[in-house]
């Protein structure tokens, strides 16, 4: 995919919601998995295919041949539940309820097959963000079930501004990438900066600021970055408490457990 170079601050704010998935198959591993759904201005589209988790209808494998199911919701939270942090805002749109019909329709057309390894609701929500933004958008998380099968990458200049209910973000980025294989991601970064103020759902101001880093991650189990930012803030976002000074920190909550340098640190076991 060829480079962005934008800035975008007018449109409709894009966000990320994220709910654990219960699992009757994976037992103590149920919190590892989680599920995800992307929300445009009052509407939530989330590929509910995910649902064969809960074992029904005969399905009892995770690689059911299951046609994906799109549901299309309006609330504070997607009909599945994801979002019930707020959601996180991730970018800004210009594109219309109806193109967004159009390319869901599309999508499920291209996947006509549900896959937890494959056709996903990650690579649905991944996809459907990159698209709706131009590839002008911020999520830290990582996209190792995004079809892992096969590698990718991904680079992006530009940023965007957004604020809506309590939560007001303004991020740019010189340059990032990612790649994966199987359950593995790598991803860089190199200049960018995000100032975010929270008020509802969570408290708090942050500023993100990031020279040049390289993570590496294995699902959501472990992972580890280098590089060298000066991330201050505290408060609570996207349902962790955190707290970092001059890059020095860490955080807990829905993403597991974080401890930060300003020139390295590694994260554990997160459970959305």
């Amino acid at each position: 995919r060829e480079a962005v170079v934008s800035t975008q601050s007018t449109g409709r704010v894009v966000k990320l919601g994220r709910k654990m998935m219960a699992s009757k198959l994976l037992g103590p591993l149920s919190t590892i998995p989680h599920h995800w759904a992307v929300k445009v201005g009052d509407t939530w589209y989330e590929n509910a295919g995910s649902d064969i988790f809960t074992v029904k209808n005969g399905c009892g494998g995770i690689f059911c041949d299951k046609t994906p199911i799109i549901n299309k919701s309006v609330g504070f939270h997607a009909k599945s539940g994801a979002g019930k942090y707020g959601g996180e805002v991730v970018g800004i749109t210009t594109k219309s309820d109806s193109e967004i019909t159009v390319w869901v329709n599309d999508w499920a057309t291209k996947n006509p097959h549900y896959d937890f390894l494959g056709s996903n609701c990650h690579k649905f929500a991944y996809e459907l963000i990159v698209w709706l933004t131009d590839g002008i958008f911020r999520c830290e998380h990582p996209t190792h079930l995004c079809d892992p099968q096969k590698g990718s990458n991904f680079f992006d200049f530009g940023g965007f501004a957004a604020a809506e209910d309590g939560n007001a973000v303004a991020s740019y980025s010189v340059a990032q990438g990612r790649a994966r294989a199987g359950l593995f991601e790598g991803k860089f970064q190199l200049g960018q900066a995000t100032a975010q103020a929270v008020c509802g759902p969570g408290l708090g101001l942050f500023l993100d600021t990031t020279v040049a880093e390289a993570k590496l991650s294995l699902g959501n189990v472990v992972g580890a970055r280098v590089g060298l930012n000066a991330n201050t803030g505290i408060g609570a976002r996207n349902g962790n408490l955190e707290a970092h000074v001059l890059g020095f920190g860490g955080k807990i909550g829905a993403d597991g457990v974080e401890i930060n340098t300003p020139w390295a640190g590694v994260h554990a076991c997160s459970i959305m």
